[in-house]
């Protein structure tokens, strides 16, 4: 064998590790996806679907047939093949495993990132480690992470490449990784911001920047601070006018910037075992005996860059979140620091530990992040920060309350500050200095993969739950239809997940109405129809050949299939014509109010009463559903009955009022009206005032709402 020969079957034989490691982990992440049955996180994932399947379609992203004005990420493309493949569970079984073997891929750009300052065992064990933390708990998840985290580690190589060596070419394929991650997630155009100030850092600290800087007086040094405070305050006003979260964050709610980026650091610390974040932050200050060398000064500042970069990023997403949304941890937003940290800790390992005063920094800013986390041990799965599936799975397993766990995250804190002070007193050629590495090394994997594993299962388990209350089979619809296409149109739409997910698995579902502006719920773009006429004709068309009706529409048009409360008709591209609609009623059939104003409010309108003949309107309004002796809460409810008319805002409405009943209604009772309707189409208005809310009445119940009454609406004839 030639010199040539035997030094590819050296490198074949290198990897063979790295690739045993890839397929073990891939396996399990495998394993995980298959046990996943139904998407969960919406919108994202059925938006995601959407672009993806259009894009398999006409080539172009779109979302309901509306073509989609942003640009998409890449992972729709990545994603668009699945889609040719006939069934959508075989898609989507397939879409699963193609997001666990990317993500997974994040061992190779990691191995590589860590071999440029330690040697190959180091670094198969810190790609290993990045590769088996809690956020691998995303790789099944129809969301933009998967391909994310690999291309992201990618674009850090190419920038300490560009810094350990630069040249055109280094620099040009690293704006391509890091666009090429930018076009993944939006956020990772914070990599641009980690290349410029690698840049930034190779000009001041060459030759030529150590010779333009020997001349500068102290006035020089000052102008130049000036500058850079300028260049910086322009950078975030140009921010500002670009992103809306930047210019509310950073304009008005300054101090929650910190918070939300220590609590997602912590949250990072605490689902990899806290070594890695302390040690491999104290690491990037390098000792003074070691001999500097480009590699290692390129792989520190591309570190330090990125630290800056995503944590100050994450602090700014965290904190315009919870102007808009909610408070969340939001660790997601960081979990691309993972193989900067690990390689750092191969680094401390294998060539010693920072300076002093690296480490004291770097325990205290350990303990302060981790002391300072939430750990949200009533939501689990916690999917903004899988970190915390550790805390999760000591306060479900094992029975530990909150304030236990707190203090053994403490205690880890301390145990981690006692391994670095074992680095620094023994020999690094010793046994005894490989045997606590060795045990550190197994200890770190094992806390991370099993909150890896924990998260995952939390995911599956709410997948699960969520697929028991899906009608079986999930592609019925598209059963039914042979993939012509559905309008889907219903009322109170607020749960949606169940409408997401019968839109995920038949693609045949083209459109989504509401009766009451309730559609937005299941994102956009959706359309509340105009009633054309008093018969129950809804204006504009959808041109669609098949209707799905939900949660008390009823539709003038042949049934095709029924899966309990939702109803799929034939309408062949016609106006939709209603039969009967009740609306301001939930799925599980509740009226309900709001906080501030406690009065519930309902209709039910029949508009063919073409075969009623003689008879009632009737409503029946009940509180048996929630029902605890003694704790009454009176209410009047009201029913008004009159010929339905069209309103100024083309929406059903009571033309005037033919007859009115009241009643009281009590806990554990039910309350029947009988009333006279019109011969036209009539309609049946209900008000109860005061609703009340159980966990107003039990603190342990889980239902916050306001609720007022079930409702059963209908005509009931005077024979038969």
């Amino acid at each position: 064998m030639n010199r040539r020969g035997a030094g590819r079957a050296a490198r074949l034989q290198s990897a063979i590790p790295l690739l045993v490691l890839y397929f073990g982990l891939a396996a399990l992440y495998a394993w995980q996806a298959s046990r996943r049955p139904v998407p969960t996180i919406f919108t994202d994932e059925l938006e995601l679907t959407q672009l993806s399947r259009a894009i398999a379609d006409t080539g172009e992203p779109a979302r309901r047939g509306v073509a989609y004005e942003s640009v998409a990420t890449l992972v729709a493309y990545f994603l668009a093949p699945v889609w040719w493949l006939g069934t959508v569970s075989a898609s989507y079984a397939t879409a699963k495993l193609l997001l666990v073997l990317a993500m997974t891929a994040t061992i190779f750009p990691a191995y590589a990132l860590a071999r440029f300052v330690v040697s190959p065992w180091y670094a198969l064990a810190a790609a290993c480690g990045a590769t088996a933390v809690p956020a691998l708990a995303y790789s099944p998840i129809l969301v933009e992470e998967p391909l994310a985290y690999p291309l992201s580690t990618l674009a850090l190589l190419t920038i300490a490449r560009v810094l350990a060596a630069p040249s055109r070419g280094r620099v040009g394929l690293a704006v391509l990784a890091s666009a090429a991650a930018a076009l993944t997630r939006t956020q990772l155009a914070v990599l641009f911001a980690v290349l410029v100030l690698g840049l930034l850092w190779l000009a001041w600290s060459s030759e030529p920047g150590r010779r333009w800087r020997s001349g500068w007086t102290r006035w020089d040094w000052i102008g130049a601070v000036a500058l850079a405070v300028g260049v910086a305050l322009a950078f975030s006003a140009f921010m500002g006018h670009a992103s809306t979260s930047w210019r509310n964050t950073t304009g008005f709610y300054k101090d929650r910037i910190l918070d939300h980026s220590l609590e997602a650091m912590g949250a990072l610390a605490i689902g990899v075992g806290v070594l890695p974040v302390l040690v491999g932050i104290a690491a990037l200050a390098r000792p003074r005996y070691e001999r500097s060398d480009p590699r290692t000064r390129a792989f520190v500042v591309t570190s330090v860059a990125a630290l800056v970069a995503f944590v100050w990023y994450a602090g700014i997403k965290g904190a315009y979140i919870s102007t808009v949304f909610a408070t969340v941890v939001v660790e997601r937003n960081v979990i691309y620091l993972y193989p900067i940290l690990f390689a750092a800790t191969a680094l401390a390992i294998e060539r010693g530990v920072g300076r002093n005063w690296a480490i004291a920094g770097a325990t205290v800013f350990t303990l302060w992040i981790v002391a300072g986390t939430p750990l949200h041990l009533g939501q689990y799965p916690y999917y903004e920060a899988h970190g915390l599936a550790i805390a999760a799975f000591a306060n479900r397993e094992l029975g530990w309350p909150e304030g236990r766990i707190e203090g053994a995250l403490i205690v880890v804190c301390l145990l981690c500050l006692a391994f670095v002070v074992a680095l620094r007193m023994l020999r690094r050629d010793s046994g005894a200095y490989r045997g606590v590495a060795a045990t550190a090394a197994v200890l770190v994997l094992a806390w991370s993969l099993t909150a890896e594993v924990y998260a995952a299962e939390g995911e599956r388990d709410l997948s699960t739950r969520v697929a028991t209350n899906l009608p079986k089979p999930y592609d019925w619809v598209e059963r039914a239809t042979g993939g012509a296409s559905v309008v889907v149109i219903g009322q109170q739409i607020l749960d949606a997940t169940n409408v997401w997910l019968t839109e995920f698995f038949n693609p045949s579902v083209k459109k989504m109405w509401s009766l009451d502006g309730t559609a937005i719920n299941v994102g956009a773009p959706i359309l509340t129809p105009d009633l054309q006429a008093s018969d129950g004709t809804l204006t504009p068309s959808p041109e669609t050949e098949y209707a799905l009706a939900l949660n008390g529409v009823e539709l003038l048009a042949p049934v095709v299939d029924r899966r309990g409360r939702d109803t799929l008709y034939q309408v062949g591209g016609e106006q939709l014509r209603l039969r009967s609609a009740i609306i301001g009623v939930q799925s599980d059939g509740w009226m309900t109010g709001s906080s501030e104003n406690r009065v519930a409010t309902a209709s039910y309108t029949r508009y063919d009463v073409s075969q009623d003949g003689q008879g009632f309107a009737v409503v029946k309004l009940s509180r048996r559903g929630f029902c605890v002796p003694g704790r009454d809460v009176p209410s009047r409810a009201t029913v008004r009955i009159g010929p339905v008319t069209i309103g100024p805002d083309k929406q059903p409405a009571l033309g005037r009022v033919t007859s009115t009943q009241t009643k009281i209604l009590h806990q554990c009772t039910d309350e029947g009206f009988t009333l006279a309707p019109p011969t036209a189409p009539w309609r049946v208005e209900i008000t109860i005032e005061p609703t009340f809310s159980p966990q107003e009445i039990v603190p342990s119940h889980s239902d916050s709402r306001q609720l007022g009454a079930t409702v059963q609406a209908g005509f009931q004839p005077l024979f038969g």
